[in-house]
């Protein structure tokens, strides 16, 4: 069975990629980025720095890497090569005896081409998807769109991850719109800081923040 978690975020640069790394390494998880868009300032792509983050973890590669750090759609077209969501899913004929974390390409509604979202790819794997959102000013707007996106295509939902300051009036309002939304309790898996150089020893540090299994 097809076993592990969907990584999305609220936008881009909210610490998806960070966050996924924490997961790793707290679950002995494999790693798999389908569609890489453009690298960091060290010419480093997700999957270069989460492999530096925890040295054994398994890395799928990717499915698509393109040069320009846009959204997928455009970055194909830029390349001329179409992304096709038959071979993003690949993998799930894989036999994967771990849990797997898989980290989508900025938010849920960004286009991966003329007809797929990536909201269309975390229901098409059905993991669990657990959403990572920022503390700061915007996030409250931000957060609770992505969980209507979830709750109008009934993705299987997890849990938020917060990065950031615990400003605990922002995370509470969250929580409770973000329950009437979806109907039910959701879970805030975790509250990660903000730091300006992340290393393998803040990860281990961080992965005793997450409450997840």
């Amino acid at each position: 069975m097809f076993k592990g978690f969907f990584i999305s975020g609220t936008g881009t640069d909210v610490g998806k990629t960070i966050i996924s790394a924490v997961l790793v390494k707290k679950l002995g998880a494999d790693y798999f980025k389908p569609i890489q868009c453009g690298k960091n300032i060290l010419c480093e792509t997700d999957s270069d720095l989460v492999k530096k983050l925890c040295p054994k973890v398994k890395i799928y590669s990717e499915s698509y890497l393109f040069k320009s750090p846009v959204s997928p759609n455009i970055a194909s077209q830029i390349e001329k090569k179409k992304v096709e969501l038959k071979e993003i899913l690949k993998i799930k004929k894989e036999k994967i005896d771990n849990k797997i974390i898989i980290e989508g390409a900025g938010g849920l509604q960004v286009p991966i081409n003329e007809e797929y979202l990536m909201s269309d790819v975390a229901k098409k794997f059905n993991l669990p998807l657990i959403l990572v959102a920022k503390t700061s000013l915007g996030t409250i707007n931000h957060t609770l769109m992505s969980i209507q996106i979830i709750k109008e295509k009934k993705i299987n939902f997890f849990g938020i991850v917060f990065v950031g300051t615990n400003i605990e009036k922002t995370i509470n309002t969250i929580r409770l719109f973000s329950e009437k939304i979806l109907k039910k309790k959701i879970k805030i898996i975790g509250i990660i800081p903000k730091v300006k150089k992340v290393t393998r020893k803040s990860v281990d540090n961080f992965a005793k923040l997450l409450d997840i299994k």
